[in-house]
Protein backbone atom coordinates (compact mmCIF):
# COMPACT_ATOMS: atom_id res chain seq x y z
CA UNK A 1 0.00 0.00 0.00
CA UNK A 2 3.06 2.39 0.96
CA UNK A 3 4.18 1.57 -2.73
CA UNK A 4 1.02 2.69 -4.27
CA UNK A 5 1.01 6.03 -2.26
CA UNK A 6 3.93 6.52 -3.18
CA UNK A 7 3.06 6.46 -7.23
CA UNK A 8 0.16 8.28 -6.56
CA UNK A 9 1.76 11.59 -4.65
CA UNK A 10 4.24 11.44 -7.77
CA UNK A 11 1.16 11.69 -10.38
CA UNK A 12 -0.58 13.80 -8.32
CA UNK A 13 2.78 16.39 -8.32
CA UNK A 14 3.12 15.56 -12.88
CA UNK A 15 -0.46 16.59 -13.18
CA UNK A 16 -1.53 19.90 -14.58
CA UNK A 17 -3.19 21.40 -17.56
CA UNK A 18 -1.93 21.85 -21.01
CA UNK A 19 -1.58 25.85 -20.57
CA UNK A 20 0.37 25.35 -17.39
CA UNK A 21 2.74 23.10 -19.16
CA UNK A 22 3.01 25.12 -22.71
CA UNK A 23 3.88 28.29 -20.55
CA UNK A 24 6.55 26.53 -18.68
CA UNK A 25 8.12 24.87 -21.90
CA UNK A 26 7.96 28.68 -23.15
CA UNK A 27 9.90 29.77 -20.43
CA UNK A 28 12.70 27.47 -21.17
CA UNK A 29 16.37 28.11 -23.17
CA UNK A 30 16.83 25.64 -26.03
CA UNK A 31 19.41 23.83 -23.48
CA UNK A 32 17.00 24.06 -20.63
CA UNK A 33 14.20 21.72 -22.65
CA UNK A 34 16.59 19.52 -24.19
CA UNK A 35 17.53 18.35 -20.73
CA UNK A 36 13.99 18.85 -19.19
CA UNK A 37 13.07 15.96 -21.93
CA UNK A 38 16.04 13.95 -20.66
CA UNK A 39 14.85 14.16 -17.19
CA UNK A 40 11.14 13.10 -18.06
CA UNK A 41 12.58 10.43 -20.45
CA UNK A 42 14.83 8.71 -17.09
CA UNK A 43 11.41 9.19 -14.96
CA UNK A 44 9.75 7.52 -17.59
CA UNK A 45 11.96 4.58 -17.45
CA UNK A 46 12.38 4.30 -13.78
CA UNK A 47 8.11 3.92 -14.08
CA UNK A 48 8.26 1.69 -17.03
CA UNK A 49 10.34 -0.58 -14.59
CA UNK A 50 7.89 -0.73 -12.33
CA UNK A 51 4.86 -1.62 -14.94
CA UNK A 52 7.54 -4.54 -15.99
CA UNK A 53 8.00 -5.70 -12.72
CA UNK A 54 4.56 -5.00 -11.88
CA UNK A 55 3.15 -7.02 -14.98
CA UNK A 56 5.64 -10.18 -14.34
CA UNK A 57 4.35 -10.24 -10.66
CA UNK A 58 0.78 -10.45 -12.00
CA UNK A 59 1.91 -13.25 -14.45
CA UNK A 60 3.58 -14.99 -11.50
CA UNK A 61 0.22 -15.39 -9.61
CA UNK A 62 -1.60 -15.65 -12.52
CA UNK A 63 0.15 -19.10 -13.66
CA UNK A 64 -2.40 -22.15 -15.09
CA UNK A 65 -1.12 -24.73 -12.56
CA UNK A 66 -2.81 -22.26 -9.69
CA UNK A 67 -5.91 -23.15 -11.54
CA UNK A 68 -8.87 -20.67 -10.50
CA UNK A 69 -7.08 -20.10 -7.25
CA UNK A 70 -4.42 -17.77 -9.91
CA UNK A 71 -4.85 -13.74 -9.26
CA UNK A 72 -6.22 -13.37 -13.32
CA UNK A 73 -9.10 -15.90 -12.70
CA UNK A 74 -10.03 -15.40 -9.22
CA UNK A 75 -11.02 -11.94 -10.40
CA UNK A 76 -13.08 -13.26 -12.78
CA UNK A 77 -10.42 -12.74 -15.76
CA UNK A 78 -9.97 -15.49 -18.42
CA UNK A 79 -6.20 -14.41 -18.79
CA UNK A 80 -3.25 -11.99 -17.39
CA UNK A 81 -3.68 -10.23 -20.39
CA UNK A 82 -7.34 -8.88 -19.64
CA UNK A 83 -6.51 -8.46 -16.23
CA UNK A 84 -3.49 -5.98 -17.43
CA UNK A 85 -5.29 -4.71 -20.35
CA UNK A 86 -8.37 -4.01 -17.82
CA UNK A 87 -6.70 -2.62 -14.82
CA UNK A 88 -4.08 -0.24 -16.93
CA UNK A 89 -6.31 0.95 -19.61
CA UNK A 90 -4.01 -0.15 -22.12
CA UNK A 91 -4.21 -2.56 -25.34
CA UNK A 92 -3.74 -6.08 -25.31
CA UNK A 93 -1.09 -6.17 -27.15
CA UNK A 94 0.73 -3.83 -24.59
CA UNK A 95 -0.41 -5.73 -21.95
CA UNK A 96 0.97 -9.32 -23.50
CA UNK A 97 4.50 -7.36 -24.11
CA UNK A 98 4.41 -6.15 -20.88
CA UNK A 99 3.71 -9.78 -19.12
CA UNK A 100 6.17 -11.07 -21.40
CA UNK A 101 9.00 -9.10 -20.71
CA UNK A 102 8.42 -9.41 -16.86
CA UNK A 103 8.02 -12.99 -16.96
CA UNK A 104 11.36 -13.41 -18.59
CA UNK A 105 13.44 -11.13 -16.23
CA UNK A 106 11.93 -13.08 -13.45
CA UNK A 107 13.80 -16.57 -12.18
CA UNK A 108 11.82 -19.71 -12.78
CA UNK A 109 9.50 -20.38 -9.67
CA UNK A 110 11.15 -23.20 -7.64
CA UNK A 111 9.26 -26.21 -6.53
CA UNK A 112 9.01 -25.31 -3.11
CA UNK A 113 7.07 -21.57 -4.40
CA UNK A 114 10.60 -19.99 -4.43
CA UNK A 115 12.51 -17.84 -7.10
CA UNK A 116 15.35 -18.76 -8.71
CA UNK A 117 18.26 -16.93 -9.98
CA UNK A 118 16.93 -14.01 -12.89
CA UNK A 119 18.33 -15.20 -16.21
CA UNK A 120 19.01 -11.57 -17.44
CA UNK A 121 20.46 -9.67 -14.41
CA UNK A 122 22.27 -7.04 -16.53
CA UNK A 123 19.24 -6.37 -18.06
CA UNK A 124 16.94 -6.41 -15.22
CA UNK A 125 19.86 -4.40 -12.91
CA UNK A 126 19.70 -1.37 -15.97
CA UNK A 127 16.10 -1.45 -16.42
CA UNK A 128 15.31 -0.56 -12.65
CA UNK A 129 18.05 1.97 -12.80
CA UNK A 130 16.54 3.81 -15.33
CA UNK A 131 19.17 3.84 -17.96
CA UNK A 132 17.58 1.25 -19.90
CA UNK A 133 14.87 1.71 -22.04
CA UNK A 134 11.71 -0.83 -22.17
CA UNK A 135 12.01 -1.68 -25.52
CA UNK A 136 15.27 -1.96 -25.61
CA UNK A 137 15.54 -4.48 -22.82
CA UNK A 138 12.96 -6.61 -24.65
CA UNK A 139 15.02 -6.44 -27.73
CA UNK A 140 18.11 -7.67 -25.80
CA UNK A 141 16.21 -10.32 -23.99
CA UNK A 142 14.67 -12.07 -26.83
CA UNK A 143 18.24 -11.72 -29.13
CA UNK A 144 19.71 -13.40 -25.55
CA UNK A 145 16.89 -15.92 -25.31
CA UNK A 146 17.74 -17.03 -28.94
CA UNK A 147 21.15 -17.98 -27.87
CA UNK A 148 19.99 -20.08 -24.64
CA UNK A 149 17.20 -21.78 -26.74
CA UNK A 150 19.79 -22.94 -29.40
CA UNK A 151 21.94 -24.59 -26.64
CA UNK A 152 24.77 -21.60 -26.11
CA UNK A 153 26.71 -22.76 -23.10
CA UNK A 154 25.16 -20.18 -19.65
CA UNK A 155 28.63 -17.99 -19.53
CA UNK A 156 28.23 -17.08 -23.39
CA UNK A 157 24.92 -16.06 -23.11
CA UNK A 158 25.53 -13.95 -20.25
CA UNK A 159 28.72 -12.29 -22.25
CA UNK A 160 26.33 -11.43 -25.24
CA UNK A 161 23.60 -9.86 -22.47
CA UNK A 162 26.83 -7.57 -20.92
CA UNK A 163 28.04 -6.60 -24.33
CA UNK A 164 25.06 -5.47 -25.71
CA UNK A 165 24.05 -3.60 -22.11
CA UNK A 166 27.23 -1.77 -22.01
CA UNK A 167 27.46 -1.05 -25.50
CA UNK A 168 23.77 0.52 -25.51
CA UNK A 169 24.79 2.97 -22.71
CA UNK A 170 28.16 3.68 -22.90
CA UNK A 171 27.12 4.67 -27.03
CA UNK A 172 23.90 5.76 -26.26
CA UNK A 173 22.23 3.81 -28.94
CA UNK A 174 18.68 3.95 -30.11
CA UNK A 175 16.46 0.79 -29.83
CA UNK A 176 17.19 0.10 -33.53
CA UNK A 177 20.61 0.68 -33.06
CA UNK A 178 20.53 -2.07 -30.47
CA UNK A 179 18.63 -4.19 -32.54
CA UNK A 180 21.10 -4.24 -35.46
CA UNK A 181 23.81 -4.81 -32.27
CA UNK A 182 21.98 -7.46 -31.34
CA UNK A 183 21.38 -9.65 -34.52
CA UNK A 184 25.05 -8.47 -35.47
CA UNK A 185 26.65 -10.78 -32.34
CA UNK A 186 23.83 -13.57 -32.57
CA UNK A 187 25.05 -14.62 -36.23
CA UNK A 188 28.97 -14.20 -34.24
CA UNK A 189 28.00 -16.64 -31.48
CA UNK A 190 25.61 -19.14 -33.58
CA UNK A 191 26.26 -18.59 -36.94
CA UNK A 192 24.53 -22.42 -37.45
CA UNK A 193 21.42 -20.68 -36.15
CA UNK A 194 20.46 -18.85 -39.81
CA UNK A 195 20.00 -21.98 -41.57
CA UNK A 196 16.54 -23.03 -39.07
CA UNK A 197 15.45 -19.64 -38.68
CA UNK A 198 15.34 -19.38 -42.34
CA UNK A 199 13.02 -22.07 -42.55
CA UNK A 200 10.89 -20.68 -39.84
CA UNK A 201 10.21 -17.47 -42.26
CA UNK A 202 10.09 -18.98 -45.04
CA UNK A 203 7.03 -21.16 -43.56
CA UNK A 204 5.27 -17.61 -42.08
CA UNK A 205 5.32 -16.09 -45.40
CA UNK A 206 2.18 -15.21 -46.35
CA UNK A 207 -0.09 -12.52 -48.41
CA UNK A 208 -3.85 -12.35 -47.76
CA UNK A 209 -6.11 -9.64 -49.92
CA UNK A 210 -10.40 -9.65 -50.78
CA UNK A 211 -12.48 -7.30 -50.71
CA UNK A 212 -13.56 -5.06 -47.85
CA UNK A 213 -17.48 -3.99 -47.16
CA UNK A 214 -16.24 -0.42 -48.13
CA UNK A 215 -15.13 -1.44 -51.80
CA UNK A 216 -11.07 -0.99 -51.25
CA UNK A 217 -9.23 -3.65 -51.73
CA UNK A 218 -7.47 -5.28 -48.31
CA UNK A 219 -5.09 -7.81 -47.08
CA UNK A 220 -2.32 -8.19 -44.76
CA UNK A 221 1.24 -9.86 -46.04
CA UNK A 222 4.50 -11.43 -44.38
CA UNK A 223 7.43 -11.44 -46.10
CA UNK A 224 11.07 -13.30 -45.72
CA UNK A 225 13.77 -11.06 -45.64
CA UNK A 226 14.84 -11.42 -49.39
CA UNK A 227 11.30 -11.30 -50.42
CA UNK A 228 11.02 -7.73 -48.28
CA UNK A 229 14.45 -7.07 -50.17
CA UNK A 230 12.84 -6.97 -53.69
CA UNK A 231 9.71 -5.28 -52.33
CA UNK A 232 11.94 -1.78 -50.64
CA UNK A 233 14.40 -2.10 -53.60
CA UNK A 234 11.61 -2.00 -56.07
CA UNK A 235 9.71 0.58 -54.28
CA UNK A 236 12.93 2.86 -53.76
CA UNK A 237 13.92 2.57 -57.25
CA UNK A 238 10.46 3.62 -58.48
CA UNK A 239 10.21 6.42 -56.20
CA UNK A 240 13.79 7.94 -56.79
CA UNK A 241 13.66 11.41 -56.72
CA UNK A 242 17.16 11.13 -59.39
CA UNK A 243 15.34 9.01 -62.07
CA UNK A 244 13.12 12.54 -63.01
CA UNK A 245 16.48 14.64 -63.52
CA UNK A 246 19.89 14.44 -63.89
CA UNK A 247 22.05 14.41 -60.63
CA UNK A 248 24.71 16.06 -62.20
CA UNK A 249 22.52 19.48 -62.46
CA UNK A 250 23.32 20.69 -58.97
CA UNK A 251 21.03 22.73 -57.05
CA UNK A 252 20.05 26.46 -58.61
CA UNK A 253 17.38 28.98 -57.66
CA UNK A 254 13.78 28.94 -59.48
CA UNK A 255 12.25 31.65 -61.06
CA UNK A 256 9.02 32.86 -59.80
CA UNK A 257 7.44 31.21 -62.98
CA UNK A 258 9.05 27.86 -62.55
CA UNK A 259 8.18 28.44 -58.56
CA UNK A 260 4.47 28.40 -59.97
CA UNK A 261 4.56 25.86 -62.07
CA UNK A 262 6.22 23.10 -59.56
CA UNK A 263 3.96 24.42 -56.50
CA UNK A 264 0.87 23.71 -59.23
CA UNK A 265 1.92 20.33 -60.63
CA UNK A 266 3.20 19.06 -56.36
CA UNK A 267 2.46 15.52 -55.78
CA UNK A 268 0.32 15.73 -53.04
CA UNK A 269 0.07 11.91 -52.32
CA UNK A 270 1.29 10.60 -49.13
CA UNK A 271 3.71 8.00 -48.70
CA UNK A 272 1.54 5.21 -47.89
CA UNK A 273 -0.16 6.13 -51.21
CA UNK A 274 2.89 6.40 -53.03
CA UNK A 275 3.51 2.97 -51.88
CA UNK A 276 0.24 1.54 -53.16
CA UNK A 277 0.31 3.51 -56.77
CA UNK A 278 4.38 2.08 -56.81
CA UNK A 279 3.39 -1.86 -55.89
CA UNK A 280 -0.07 -1.70 -58.78
CA UNK A 281 2.48 -0.08 -61.15
CA UNK A 282 5.32 -3.06 -60.50
CA UNK A 283 2.33 -5.19 -60.77
CA UNK A 284 1.05 -3.71 -64.36
CA UNK A 285 4.34 -3.68 -65.55
CA UNK A 286 4.99 -6.84 -64.58
CA UNK A 287 1.49 -8.64 -65.80
CA UNK A 288 2.27 -6.75 -70.06
CA UNK A 289 5.91 -8.55 -70.25
CA UNK A 290 5.94 -10.48 -73.22
CA UNK A 291 7.64 -14.11 -70.64
CA UNK A 292 3.96 -13.43 -68.52
CA UNK A 293 1.48 -16.83 -68.98
CA UNK A 294 -1.30 -15.55 -71.40
CA UNK A 295 -4.90 -16.52 -71.11
CA UNK A 296 -6.36 -17.50 -74.34
CA UNK A 297 -3.39 -16.00 -75.90
CA UNK A 298 -3.54 -12.68 -74.21
CA UNK A 299 -1.97 -10.99 -71.22
CA UNK A 300 -3.54 -9.83 -67.98
CA UNK A 301 -6.48 -8.20 -68.85
CA UNK A 302 -9.22 -6.25 -67.24
CA UNK A 303 -12.57 -6.92 -68.37
CA UNK A 304 -15.16 -3.99 -68.16
CA UNK A 305 -18.44 -3.80 -68.87
CA UNK A 306 -20.33 -0.58 -69.32
CA UNK A 307 -23.54 1.05 -71.20
CA UNK A 308 -22.18 3.06 -74.68
CA UNK A 309 -23.89 6.06 -73.75
CA UNK A 310 -21.80 6.31 -70.05
CA UNK A 311 -18.75 5.73 -72.45
CA UNK A 312 -19.44 8.57 -74.57
CA UNK A 313 -20.85 11.07 -72.20
CA UNK A 314 -18.20 10.29 -69.50
CA UNK A 315 -20.79 9.81 -66.76
CA UNK A 316 -22.06 6.87 -64.84
CA UNK A 317 -20.06 3.64 -63.53
CA UNK A 318 -18.63 0.68 -65.18
CA UNK A 319 -18.16 -2.98 -64.10
CA UNK A 320 -14.76 -4.49 -63.52
CA UNK A 321 -14.88 -8.70 -63.85
CA UNK A 322 -13.97 -10.01 -60.11
CA UNK A 323 -14.52 -6.94 -58.29
CA UNK A 324 -18.02 -6.25 -56.82
CA UNK A 325 -18.06 -2.36 -56.34
CA UNK A 326 -18.85 -0.22 -59.93
CA UNK A 327 -16.02 2.02 -60.83
CA UNK A 328 -16.37 5.77 -62.37
CA UNK A 329 -16.87 6.11 -66.08
CA UNK A 330 -13.55 8.53 -65.50
CA UNK A 331 -11.48 5.54 -64.27
CA UNK A 332 -13.25 3.47 -67.22
CA UNK A 333 -11.21 6.20 -69.67
CA UNK A 334 -8.45 6.13 -67.70
CA UNK A 335 -7.77 2.29 -67.67
CA UNK A 336 -8.26 2.24 -71.39
CA UNK A 337 -5.34 4.79 -72.11
CA UNK A 338 -2.56 2.72 -70.00
CA UNK A 339 -3.71 -0.57 -69.10
CA UNK A 340 -4.79 -3.73 -71.34
CA UNK A 341 -8.71 -3.44 -71.68
CA UNK A 342 -11.43 -5.78 -72.87
CA UNK A 343 -14.39 -3.24 -72.89
CA UNK A 344 -17.57 -4.81 -73.56
CA UNK A 345 -20.21 -1.84 -74.37
CA UNK A 346 -24.11 -2.29 -73.33
CA UNK A 347 -27.19 -0.42 -74.42
CA UNK A 348 -29.65 0.98 -72.70
CA UNK A 349 -31.57 -2.49 -72.07
CA UNK A 350 -28.58 -4.26 -71.50
CA UNK A 351 -28.17 -5.85 -75.42
CA UNK A 352 -24.10 -6.35 -76.06
CA UNK A 353 -23.45 -3.53 -78.48
CA UNK A 354 -19.27 -4.10 -79.45
CA UNK A 355 -16.84 -6.55 -77.44
CA UNK A 356 -13.63 -3.92 -77.19
CA UNK A 357 -10.29 -5.54 -77.91
CA UNK A 358 -7.88 -6.86 -75.69
CA UNK A 359 -5.24 -4.80 -77.22
CA UNK A 360 -5.38 -1.08 -77.44
CA UNK A 361 -2.57 -0.14 -77.53
CA UNK A 362 -0.23 -0.88 -80.73
CA UNK A 363 2.27 -3.20 -80.37
CA UNK A 364 6.26 -2.78 -81.42
CA UNK A 365 5.74 -5.29 -84.41
CA UNK A 366 2.90 -3.42 -85.73
CA UNK A 367 4.82 0.15 -84.76
CA UNK A 368 7.75 -1.38 -86.89
CA UNK A 369 5.01 -1.69 -89.80
CA UNK A 370 3.64 1.99 -89.86
CA UNK A 371 7.43 2.91 -89.41
CA UNK A 372 7.97 1.11 -93.21
CA UNK A 373 4.50 2.43 -94.10
CA UNK A 374 4.54 5.91 -93.32
CA UNK A 375 8.25 7.17 -92.87
CA UNK A 376 7.16 9.61 -90.25
CA UNK A 377 5.01 11.96 -89.18
CA UNK A 378 2.07 12.06 -91.67
CA UNK A 379 0.99 15.68 -91.23
CA UNK A 380 2.01 17.78 -94.45
CA UNK A 381 5.61 18.93 -94.85
CA UNK A 382 6.05 17.78 -90.98
CA UNK A 383 9.96 16.03 -91.27
CA UNK A 384 9.58 13.80 -88.28
CA UNK A 385 10.92 10.57 -88.33
CA UNK A 386 9.25 7.28 -86.99
CA UNK A 387 11.20 7.79 -83.66
CA UNK A 388 9.98 11.00 -82.66
CA UNK A 389 6.27 9.97 -83.58
CA UNK A 390 3.41 8.37 -81.57
CA UNK A 391 0.79 6.38 -82.67
CA UNK A 392 -2.72 7.59 -83.82
CA UNK A 393 -5.84 5.61 -83.96
CA UNK A 394 -7.33 6.96 -87.30
CA UNK A 395 -10.80 5.95 -86.14
CA UNK A 396 -10.77 6.92 -82.51
CA UNK A 397 -12.01 4.98 -79.88
CA UNK A 398 -14.97 6.68 -79.07
CA UNK A 399 -16.85 8.09 -81.34
CA UNK A 400 -20.58 9.40 -82.03
CA UNK A 401 -20.56 8.29 -85.77
CA UNK A 402 -18.66 5.05 -85.95
CA UNK A 403 -17.93 1.94 -83.70
CA UNK A 404 -14.64 1.76 -81.20
CA UNK A 405 -11.12 2.33 -83.83
CA UNK A 406 -9.53 -1.01 -84.29
CA UNK A 407 -5.76 -1.39 -82.89
CA UNK A 408 -4.52 -2.88 -86.72
CA UNK A 409 -1.90 -1.06 -88.70
CA UNK A 410 -5.06 0.07 -91.54
CA UNK A 411 -6.32 1.89 -88.97
CA UNK A 412 -3.37 3.52 -87.06
CA UNK A 413 -1.09 6.71 -88.53
CA UNK A 414 1.82 7.93 -87.07
CA UNK A 415 2.15 11.66 -85.90
CA UNK A 416 4.59 13.78 -84.03
CA UNK A 417 3.62 14.66 -80.38
CA UNK A 418 3.21 18.05 -82.09
CA UNK A 419 0.55 17.17 -84.73
CA UNK A 420 -1.18 14.79 -83.10
CA UNK A 421 -2.24 17.29 -79.91
CA UNK A 422 -3.26 19.30 -82.52
CA UNK A 423 -5.33 16.90 -84.34
CA UNK A 424 -7.33 16.01 -81.15
CA UNK A 425 -7.70 19.69 -80.55
CA UNK A 426 -8.57 21.27 -84.01
CA UNK A 427 -11.07 20.99 -86.29
CA UNK A 428 -8.66 18.95 -88.95
CA UNK A 429 -10.02 15.03 -89.17
CA UNK A 430 -8.13 12.38 -89.97
CA UNK A 431 -10.05 8.79 -91.91
CA UNK A 432 -8.61 5.88 -93.45
CA UNK A 433 -9.22 5.02 -97.18
CA UNK A 434 -7.94 1.83 -98.57
CA UNK A 435 -5.27 1.66 -95.66
CA UNK A 436 -4.21 4.89 -96.82
CA UNK A 437 -4.37 7.61 -93.79
CA UNK A 438 -6.51 10.84 -95.27
CA UNK A 439 -6.67 14.46 -93.88
CA UNK A 440 -10.20 16.56 -94.18
CA UNK A 441 -9.57 20.27 -94.06
CA UNK A 442 -11.77 22.44 -91.60
CA UNK A 443 -14.86 24.35 -94.15
CA UNK A 444 -12.67 27.72 -93.92
CA UNK A 445 -9.85 26.06 -96.05
CA UNK A 446 -11.87 23.75 -98.07
CA UNK A 447 -15.65 24.22 -98.53
CA UNK A 448 -16.19 20.33 -100.11
CA UNK A 449 -13.86 19.19 -97.22
CA UNK A 450 -11.97 16.82 -99.74
CA UNK A 451 -9.78 14.32 -98.10
CA UNK A 452 -5.86 14.68 -98.40
CA UNK A 453 -3.80 11.68 -98.97
CA UNK A 454 -0.39 12.01 -96.53
CA UNK A 455 1.19 8.77 -96.44
CA UNK A 456 5.06 9.46 -97.54
CA UNK A 457 4.81 5.77 -98.19
CA UNK A 458 8.74 4.87 -99.55
CA UNK A 459 7.65 1.67 -101.37
CA UNK A 460 5.26 3.94 -103.24
CA UNK A 461 6.44 5.32 -106.31
CA UNK A 462 3.25 7.56 -107.13
CA UNK A 463 0.89 9.62 -105.04
CA UNK A 464 -1.47 7.63 -102.90
CA UNK A 465 -5.02 8.07 -103.88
Amino acid sequence: MQIATRFQGIAADLRGDAGEKDAAMAGLGDEDLLEVMAAIEAAGRALSAWQIRVAGEVGVRSRSELGDEGLSRSQNFTSPVKLVSTVTGTSARESKARLEVGRRLRGAVLLGGGEGPAPFPAVGLALDSGILAVETASIIVSRCAELAERGCAPDVVACAEQTLVDETITKHLTADQTSRLAIHLREVIDPDGAEPRDDRLQQQRSLTIGQASDGMIRGRFALTPEQGAVWLASIQAMQSPRIAGSPSSGPRFLTEDEYVAQTATADIRSQVQKNADTITELIARAAGAPDMPRLNGATTTLNVHITLDNIETGRGVGWIDGIDEPVPASTIAQLRCTSPTAATLFNDRGAVLYHGKTERLFTPAQNRALAARDGGCVWPDCDRPPSFCETHHADEWVSADHPPGRTDIDNGVLLCHFHHSHLHKSSWKLTMHSGVPHLIPPRWIDIEQTPIPTTRRRTTQRPAA
